[in-house]
């Protein structure tokens, strides 16, 4: 599957004096495909180890000095791949499990500039730091991180290659998609199957929406799992009763998060460092509600207590609300289904855009009478609004109090109708939110 950091793992296995990269991500989004593509790709040879699945042969490897030439030789003869600079691609897979692999990565860095290194690493927030004696080499390393796969990488995986520059220039250009119809269906689909390169690869290779979910849920219980593996029994139960929650609680008109709605007399204190381990594993999103005025950069109100939380993946969302895709893509059968779970995975799409795009939002609300969905920065430190509507139906009371209030520039109406451009407002189509970064670099 092409992945867009394709490009930026080229560029940096060119660089004549780079430093090892680090490449995070949740589990399952793709960093060891990636990896290992790159050394098929670029490099004569890959030598590769996985510290989730040998673990205490390679734990020997880093015991005692950590000579980066001594650990060469020690994994050249462990895989039977002499080690060679300038012609072999090493990856470290999951090496977060391995403290002092990591902390070792600052002598790759240090004393074995020739060497090319790739660690690849998920669940760095919640199991790094907990032996003084190893840290993270701050510094030392690229860092470098995955997301699920965007509509445009969908795109790629299915055949549509040609897409994404389309719709890219269009947008640009503020003219119509000649293809918005079969994009519009196709964006039904990726809300179905979502971005888990696992779920796309199935979905692709066989159609079958049954196996698509059962491939889905595996990993939402996969993720659950992995609580119990780095928590204690309370915050593990935590984790568990958050993860449950969210879904249900996106889906409804006030998509705030209400920790009453989960946990009778729960309290904000008690479930921090949940919502911690959560965002840290790259799970869900936390969608917070920015000070007023709004200005750049965006901050969230002091308290902490308001905001949405999305999933890290649109598909996992609409399997955890238990939509049926042969509903959802049946254009008589879908209106059966709730405007809120339409509304609710129009949003995760677009949460989930901006997050691989590495653009921080927020929301914004007047009282009880409007809000607005998301709050962004462009280049110019302008702060625009940015509404979501899963439908034709445009009407927006919210974003015409925001405008009377705060005179933006201009905002942004994301929904199914075609590219466009009005005074002081953009339209654009919820395919194309895997660029919405371009208007932000735009003057």
């Amino acid at each position: 599957m092409r992945r867009t950091i394709e490009a930026r793992l080229a560029r940096w296995a060119q660089t004549d004096d780079a430093l090892p990269l680090v490449l995070l991500g949740a589990r399952q989004v793709g960093k060891t495909y990636s990896a290992r593509q790159l050394g098929a790709d670029r490099f004569a040879k890959t030598a590769y180890v996985n510290f989730q699945t040998d673990l205490a042969r390679l734990t020997r490897v880093f015991d005692g000095v950590l000579d980066p030439w001594r650990i060469v030789e020690d994994l050249g003869l462990l895989l039977g791949v002499p080690i060679t600079p300038g012609d072999t691609l090493v990856v470290l897979d999951e090496v977060q499990l391995c403290q002092p692999a990591l902390t070792a990565l600052k002598y790759f860095a240090e004393q074995a500039p020739g060497l090319r290194v790739v660690a690849t690493g998920s669940l760095f927030g919640v199991t790094v730091h907990r032996e003084p004696r190893f840290s993270f080499p701050v510094g030392k390393v690229e860092i470098a991180t995955m997301h699920p796969m965007t509509f445009e990488e969908y795109c790629w995986a299915t055949g549509r290659d040609t897409w994404p520059d389309a719709i890219r220039a269009c947008l640009a250009e503020d003219r119509p998609f000649v293809a918005h119809d079969e994009a519009l269906a196709q964006l039904r689909r990726y809300l179905m199957v979502g971005g888990m390169p696992a779920a796309v690869e199935r979905l692709v290779t066989s159609g079958d929406w049954d196996q698509v979910r059962q491939v889905q849920g595996d990993i939402a219980h996969l993720y659950a799992a992995d609580a119990s593996l780095y928590l204690d029994d309370a915050t593990a139960a935590r984790v568990r009763a958050i993860w449950d929650s969210a879904p249900r609680q996106l889906a409804r008109q006030n998509r705030k998060f209400k920790l009453a709605d989960m946990a009778k007399g729960a309290r904000a204190e008690q479930y921090e460092a949940a919502f911690a381990w959560l965002e840290n594993a790259g799970l869900v999103h936390r969608h917070r509600l920015v000070e007023q005025p709004p200005s750049a950069p965006l901050r969230p109100v002091p308290d902490g207590t308001f905001f949405k939380t999305y999933l890290a993946d649109v598909g996992l969302l609409s399997q955890a609300l238990g939509v049926r895709p042969q509903v959802y893509l049946d254009d008589d059968a879908r209106r059966v289904i709730s405007s809120v779970f339409h509304g609710a995975l129009a949003q995760n799409l677009v949460k989930q855009s901006l997050e691989a795009a590495g653009v921080a939002s927020g929301y914004w609300t007047s009282g009880n009478t409007a809000e607005v969905d998301f709050l962004v920065v462009d280049d110019q430190m302008r702060v625009l609004p940015l509404e979501v509507k899963s439908a034709d139906n445009v009407r927006s009371k919210s974003l015409g109090v925001y405008a009377q209030r705060h005179h933006p520039p201009y905002a942004v109406r994301c929904s199914t109708k075609q590219f466009g451009r009005e005074p002081h407002l953009r339209s654009v189509p919820l395919y194309a939110t895997f660029c919405l970064d371009d208007i932000l670099r735009s003057t």
